[in-house]
């Protein structure tokens, strides 16, 4: 068994928190902090610590306490000590309690192992046949090399942690739904709301989900990865639609489609919408768009800005398989087929038997494993010294002084907004007031300047972000007006040229649509200079378009009266 240490002395568990919280940041991408690619905990663990000390002695609880208890009476039997691995394992990822940090994670990763130290290996078990299709350079990496192995390495942590994050977000944001397509819609509309799309050059650190999701910044593809993801916990699948070059390189990514009752049905992610189907079906199936051209057509804004895809292009499609290692790994099978009782989690995924079934599907004209997740892992494992500096700037908010802002933002994700410890109040405590930004400034010591100016930049970028991520709470509760104020006077009035810019103009249009405001809306649809724009506009012409019928009927019973 595991020691669970308990600490009496606060600064002893502010060390340890410290520490640990430090490492957070790089534990979110997965790496072993004490490694040479330990990418962000290099740069910040120094920068992170203090602000964790303070946090911890006015009252953070022990990280490594765990859940429930975890003494074993010397009756209890060894089957009986692996199930509470299992259980403490799971506890201590489901915990919203808990501050999630690289220690208790690792504390994951032992338990697990202990688990399954008396495990045997299946002898018929092999790896998924669609690895065939990638790249022998991406096929040798470690992940893949280790598919076979029931011990879980370092990264299963953080790996099982997004999982549980992903989890979290679908129950959640599939709301009452119970059909599937309902379901898929709901979950690409929580991605496009949040997750703020990038142009790809403006983001050049390679990203995994589980910070895609704690930074809330996508290009296109990770939009796709997100939603592909999501989608898994809800038992769906989809595939990504890719156009494939002439010359053997990499397809063209198009679209995630989500596979039911053998129709494809499209989502793009680069737009923000669903591709609209014939005679009002609001999600369009690839079949659909075989045999009518003109629902691509219809996405055309005008004749300078076409929608990219063509008929031609509909003749080279290729699917693309989501096959991310730990969902296709021995040791995630073993664990999803002895889940403690009341888990929905899945971590599995059955990828060669997806491309079997849409392989058939009108209009493939081949099948492969999605290159996106082994290309990030292969890059993250070769950034430069510039890369990580930029991975470093782009986690600034979490640091000194607002680590409170991760605690925050990891509630958010699990769906724990209430209470005293919830993350509407923590996002609170990292919004200080410009007078208290002014106090702290002028309180410094000369000194100690250059340091203080630095904290008060990043207390602003932190009290930024939780304005927008409050927004984003109050409009999931459908608090409409709340939403539009953290939009509209919080975040864009307060920063109009700041990093949420994008994200708070379409979701305070969204909110005003929701009144019934839709004006309102289309003026903010049709202000957006994001990487979102011809999404937006589509929707403001098809507002536009929804009302000319109302307002012909009003008038008509105005004349009438």
């Amino acid at each position: 068994m595991i020691s669970i240490r308990r600490h009496s002395e606060p600064k002893r568990a502010a060390a340890t928190l410290a520490r640990s919280a430090s490492e957070g940041i790089a534990a979110t991408r997965g790496i072993d902090p004490r490694s040479r690619f330990g990418l962000v905990s290099l740069f910040a663990r120094h920068v992170v610590l203090v602000a964790i000390i303070g946090l911890t002695t006015s009252g953070c609880q022990d990280t490594n306490r765990s859940p429930r208890s975890t003494h074993v009476s010397s009756a209890t039997s060894r089957e009986q000590m692996n199930d509470q691995n299992l259980q403490y394992a799971f506890d201590v990822l489901r915990s919203t309690e808990e501050f999630q940090t690289a220690e208790s994670l690792q504390a994951v990763v032992a338990r697990l192992n202990q688990w399954t130290q008396d495990k045997q290996p299946r002898a018929d078990w092999q790896p998924e046949p669609i690895l065939e299709t990638l790249p022998e350079e991406l096929r040798q990496l470690p992940a893949v090399r280790s598919l076979g192995d029931l011990r879980f390495p370092p990264i299963d942590g953080p790996e099982l942690q997004q999982t549980v994050w992903l989890n979290a977000i679908a129950e959640r944001a599939r709301g009452q739904e119970s059909q599937p397509l309902p379901i898929a819609q709901a979950l690409f509309d929580w991605v496009v709301r949040n997750e703020q799309i990038e142009r790809d050059a403006n983001m050049p650190v390679p990203h995994m989900p589980r910070e895609i999701l704690i930074l809330g910044h996508s290009t296109a593809a990770d939009r796709a990865w997100i939603f592909t993801l999501l989608c898994r916990q809800q038992g769906l699948d989809v595939v990504e639609l890719a156009i494939a070059g002439d010359d053997g390189t990499e397809p063209r990514l198009w679209t995630p489609a989500v596979f039911l009752d053998g129709e494809l049905y499209l989502f793009d992610t680069r737009l923000g919408l669903p591709i609209a189907g014939p005679e009002g079906k609001p999600v369009a199936t690839l079949r659909d768009v075989l045999a009518d051209e003109k629902l691509l057509r219809a996405m055309d804004l005008d004749p300078q800005r076409l929608y990219p895809i063509t008929a031609d292009d509909l003749q080279h499609l290729v699917a693309l398989v989501e096959a991310s290692p730990m969902f296709i790994s021995q040791r995630m099978q073993l664990v999803e087929s002895e889940l403690p009782g009341k888990e929905t989690l899945i971590l599995t995924a059955h990828p060669s038997a997806l491309a079997e079934k849409v392989k058939s599907h009108p209009g493939i004209t081949g099948v492969q494993a999605w290159r996106l997740p082994y290309e990030r892992m292969k890059k993250q494992m070769q950034l430069d010294r510039e890369t990580q500096v930029k991975a470093v700037a782009e986690f600034a908010p979490f640091q000194i002084p607002n680590s409170i802002l991760w605690q925050a933002r990891v509630l958010h994700l699990l769906g724990s907004f209430d209470g005293d410890k919830g993350a509407s109040v923590l996002y609170q405590s990292a919004r200080p007031s410009d007078a208290d930004l002014k106090s702290y400034r002028d309180k410094a010591p000369e000194k100690t300047r250059p340091k203080v100016e630095n904290d008060v930049a990043r207390m602003k970028e932190a009290k930024q972000s939780a304005s927008y991520w409050l927004g984003l709470i109050a409009f999931e509760r459908g608090n409409y007006p709340a939403a539009i104020d953290y939009f509209q006077t919080r975040t864009l009035e307060a920063a109009p040229e700041g990093p949420w810019t994008g994200g708070a103009r379409y979701n305070l249009a969204r909110s005003l649509e929701a009144l019934g405001r839709t004006d309102e809306a289309i003026r903010y649809y049709k202000a957006d200079l994001s990487a979102q724009r011809s999404g937006n506009l589509l929707r403001a012409e098809r507002l536009e378009a929804a009302k000319k019928p109302a307002e012909t009927a009003e008038k008509e019973k105005e004349a009438a009266e």
